[in-house]
């Protein structure tokens, strides 16, 4: 890691000690090794440079929908939150590391309608790309023209089709970097992009406070998760400091110093029990580090 420190270094970057139980939105985990790059080219740059060294590494967003490791000494994880330059015009190109906000503001700004879907969650461009983030029955794809993808060693531009989106699915999570994501929206006033904004948010209203990772887990085909949970009693269920919420059953939150090993377990235990009462195997929709 010493050397690629030194790497990082000669391209005007450096490598950080990253502290998950700060920086994710569920409050847990340990430490690991950080960058964060401020461009594409420094992104290719680190990408190249652990590939040349032989080291792991992880691209991370907002780090919302994920769980972190307790501890990670092996792993570069590469933040994109710097990368969060935004093109509006005919075909908007938003960086992988703008928020859901930043990307509404520029929309409402510049009259843009359609990603108004995501007010509220904690997403950025390339997470909501790598993942098709959805709600409601809206989903990122939808919004999606074209997905610039660092693979292979080569910057390659993926049109729609060709991304492999299905539910809470894209081509990139079986391998690539997304750098950014050119989206397809319509012209709107910013008067009802606002109020389509804000009728979302208040359709997020209902959902848990507190530190969580959001849904925990994918609705099984033709049923939902959260209810699944419900009926299996489950609501309110704690070990350690991890809790399952008491207003949606897909929500784990950390309300008493949680450990990455409780949530862990209470994951276990909702997928037992629901598989026990329901013949029915949750899987996740988070991941781990």
């Amino acid at each position: 890691m010493e050397d690629f420190a030194l790497f990082l270094k000669s391209k005007q970057m450096q490598l950080t000690v990253y502290d998950f139980a700060k920086g994710s939105t569920i409050g847990v985990g340990g430490k690991g090794y950080a960058v964060f790059p401020r461009s594409f080219t420094e992104l290719i740059d680190v990408v190249d440079g652990c590939n040349a060294r032989g080291l792991p590494y992880r691209v991370l967003g907002n780090l919302s929908n994920v769980l972190p490791p307790e501890k990670d000494e092996k792993t570069v994880y590469i933040m994109t939150k710097r990368l969060s330059g935004i093109t509006m015009g005919e075909a908007p190109l938003a960086y992988a590391g703008v928020s859901s906000g930043e990307l509404l503001k520029a929309c409402k700004k510049h009259g843009k309608l359609g990603a108004e879907f995501l007010a509220g969650i904690p997403c950025t461009v390339g997470g909501a790309a790598y993942m098709n983030a959805g709600v409601g029955g809206r989903y990122f794809s939808e919004i999606v023209r074209s997905v610039i993808v660092y693979e292979d060693g080569c910057l390659r531009t993926y049109p729609k089709a060709e991304c492999g989106y299905s539910y809470k699915r894209s081509r990139v999570m079986s391998g690539g970097v997304i750098l950014g994501v050119v989206l397809e929206l319509k012209d709107g006033s910013s008067q009802l992009i606002q109020e389509e904004i804000a009728a979302q948010l208040l359709r997020r209203a209902h959902l848990p406070k507190g530190r969580s990772m959001g849904c925990v887990f994918k609705n099984p085909e033709g049923e939902v998760a959260g209810k699944l949970i419900e009926g299996a009693g489950l609501k309110g269920l704690r070990i350690g400091g991890a809790v399952v919420s008491e207003q949606h059953g897909n929500f784990i939150i950390n309300d008493q110093n949680a450990t990455v090993s409780d949530v862990k377990t209470l994951i276990e235990k909702i997928r037992e029990t629901v598989y026990q009462k329901y013949a029915i195997r949750l899987t996740e929709e988070i991941e781990y580090l």
